[in-house]
């Protein structure tokens, strides 16, 4: 099991070298909720975190922000593939949204 602190730095890594693939369930997103590549890379690489790790699956979900304004940032979910360990999957992104997340960090309910 890949330990949180080196896998986050692999994936920083990986996104500022520029060697990530963005699927499509992320692309999606992307377009219905109004954010892009490089809002997603700004999160990869910035400040953040892994709120879950799935090492069965070599999955995790980052939490980061990009920036919407000098002062204001959004926060973020990425759910990163890191079976390759020279490319990073980037599964899915999403804007952590009420019900399902009451804040970026704490789950709410499902439905």
């Amino acid at each position: 099991m890949v330990g949180e602190q080196p896998l986050l730095e692999r994936i920083k890594a990986l996104a500022s070298a520029q060697r990530y693939r963005i699927r499509i369930h992320a692309v999606r997103h992307m377009i219905e909720e109004g954010f892009d590549e490089g809002n997603v890379l700004e999160a990869l690489t910035g400040k953040n975190r892994i709120l879950e790790n799935y090492p069965s699956e070599m999955r995790c979900l980052v939490v980061g922000t990009f920036a919407v304004s000098e002062k204001a940032h959004q926060p973020i979910h990425l759910v990163c593939d890191y079976s390759n360990p020279r490319l990073l999957d980037i599964v899915t992104a999403y804007l952590p949204q009420k019900p399902r997340w009451v804040t970026p960090t704490r789950r709410g309910r499902l439905t």
